[in-house]
């Protein structure tokens, strides 16, 4: 039996449980593909999968890899439209297709749905199956790595400042922790959309490729009053809508920086689950908070089209090869980065 090399977790905890292991190559059904991964690239989610799960059991063992790109490998005979050697990158999101949700397209809150890389075997290996239902061509004018940068953080935060916070040009946002993958296209897409960005990141380094990113104002969490300082650049009215995907270390006052009216979106909880809420601001400045739950197919679809024409750019930190696969996870705890971390699984 032909085998691949896989980073394999068999066991919740630190870095070192995620094994580089020679496996097994899967092979499609009717209705799948194989992939020869070129490119996969890291997101809180491995870390959040390899410390333990927080939203439900996680079958173990599991390979992890959301963002691929890849080379097809072998098609199962039910697929059409796709043969061997097409160039593609995938919807990670596999949904039921029959629940309410799912007729009505809001994808996204599928009860049933699974994720390829959180309960289906990811990318970082040097083959995954995927259902052909869930295939993107890659973008003629990106690279597998640049195409593996994209996928989860442009869809998450095209999802999040149009689709459910519906940004407008105009208006303006707050994106803390510019140098996170999510906020550095969330920065692009929103000055895409014709809004005025104001960012906070920790040093004067991520200060500036914020900036370079479209960011018109930038200020430091580190500073006791970077609250004031956002409001003050809005000539004391607070911003219209805050993305924020850090979680509960930002929430509170992420809140504080919103004008009336103002709404927040949120998608991520990596720096903490729960935070101390004043109740009164929600209702006195009539404040929104929304989820917001990665994106569809076709939101996906829509921001590599936009790459692909130079709209927006993957943001690239560091590219590893797979057997710094436990560096990678170091990078994205200690928050090491900005921009992407890629795992190139095939040198092209």
């Amino acid at each position: 039996m032909r085998e691949m090399l896989a980073a394999v977790i068999h066991e919740h905890g630190g870095r070192d449980v995620v094994q580089l292991e020679h496996v097994p190559i899967p092979q499609p059904s009717a209705d799948e593909v194989r992939l020869k991964v070129h490119a996969c690239a890291l997101n809180w989610l491995d870390v959040g999968i390899r410390r333990g799960p927080q939203f439900g059991a996680i079958p173990l063992p599991m390979t992890t890899g959301v963002d691929i790109s890849g080379e097809l490998d072998a098609v199962g005979e039910n697929v059409s439209g796709w043969q061997a050697g097409d160039e593609a990158t995938v919807y990670s999101l596999v949904t039921c297709g029959d629940c309410e949700y799912c007729r009505e397209g809001d994808v996204t809150v599928c009860p049933d749905h699974q994720i390829i890389g959180e309960h289906i075997n990811g990318g970082l290996a040097n083959y995954v199956v995927v259902p052909a239902r869930n295939l993107i061509p890659k973008p003629k004018n990106l690279n597998h790595i640049e195409v593996a940068a994209l996928p989860v953080v442009a869809g998450t935060a095209w999802h999040m400042l149009i689709t459910v916070a519906g940004l407008s040009a105009g208006e303006t946002v707050f994106i803390p922790g510019a140098g996170g993958g999510v906020a550095s296209l969330g920065i692009q897409i929103a000055k895409y959309a014709g809004a005025r960005v104001i960012a906070s990141t920790s040093t004067a380094d991520k200060s500036r490729k914020a900036r370079e990113l479209g960011a018109d104002y930038v200020v430091n969490y580190y500073d006791q009053d970077w609250v004031d300082q956002v409001i003050d650049a809005t000539d004391g009215r607070g911003v219209d809508v805050v993305q924020d995907n850090v979680g509960g270390k930002t929430w509170a006052d992420s809140l504080r920086t919103l004008a009336r009216n103002g709404r927040m979106v949120v998608c991520g909880s990596h720096s903490g689950r729960q935070f101390e809420l004043a109740i009164p601001q929600i209702y006195h400045r009539q404040l929104s908070i929304l989820g917001a739950n990665g994106a569809t197919y076709n939101e996906l679809v829509t921001v590599l089209d936009l790459a692909d024409q130079g709209f927006l750019r993957p943001v690239i930190d560091t590219v590893l090869p797979l057997s710094q696969i436990h560096e990678g996870h170091r990078i994205l705890e200690e928050h090491d980065h900005f921009g992407k971390v890629v795992m190139q699984i095939t040198v092209d």
